[in-house]
């Protein structure tokens, strides 16, 4: 779903974060590359995640907003693959960034499956593009997927209003 304006000052400060604070990107960089590492290591799995303190990010966050992101994900996607089989989050909010790469986070609405395109942006200026290019929100309760564009890997961060705790997950069954 595109970020709509209630959301932007959380998102603003999110994107800061992870793509001006220096510290905060060479976190990130170093989980990419073991994430990296792992889908190098075996053929089985289209995508690799791994948990990042989320204390990186709100540390410098206004309390109000950082009490609306209480875990974050890395996820990496091969290159035009897709992960396989959609998921939801019952019970929590999932804000999307895109880190390096771009792809498409399809997910249900009322009409249907609904495929949103997200970029990353340029590493030079991360501030120059809109937001709403880079970052996505999946509601609660939503089953949605990504797929990679063929170019390269995936990156995303992902920022759940679930702790890591209490977030319930659930992959799509198939028969």
């Amino acid at each position: 779903m595109k970020p709509e304006a209630v959301s932007l000052p959380l998102l603003r400060a999110l994107h800061e974060r992870v793509f001006s604070v220096p510290r905060v990107r060479a976190a990130i960089d170093a989980v990419f590359a073991e994430l990296a590492a792992e889908l190098r290591s075996t053929r089985e799995s289209p995508h690799a995640t791994a948990v990042i303190p989320i204390d990186l990010f709100t540390g410098g966050l206004r309390p109000e907003l950082a009490r609306k992101v209480r875990l974050c994900r890395a996820f990496l996607l091969r290159r035009g693959a897709r992960m396989a089989a959609p998921e939801v989050h019952r019970n929590s909010v999932q804000r999307l960034a895109s880190y390096r790469g771009g792809g498409w986070i399809h997910q249900t609405m009322a009409s249907g499956w609904v495929a949103r395109e997200l970029r990353s942006p340029d590493p030079r200026d991360p501030v120059a593009e809109p937001i709403d290019r880079s970052w996505d929100i999946v509601p609660a309760g939503v089953w949605h997927f990504p797929k990679a564009g063929a170019d390269e890997d995936w990156a995303t961060v992902t920022f759940h209003s679930a702790s890591e705790e209490e977030i319930v997950d659930e992959l799509w069954e198939t028969e």
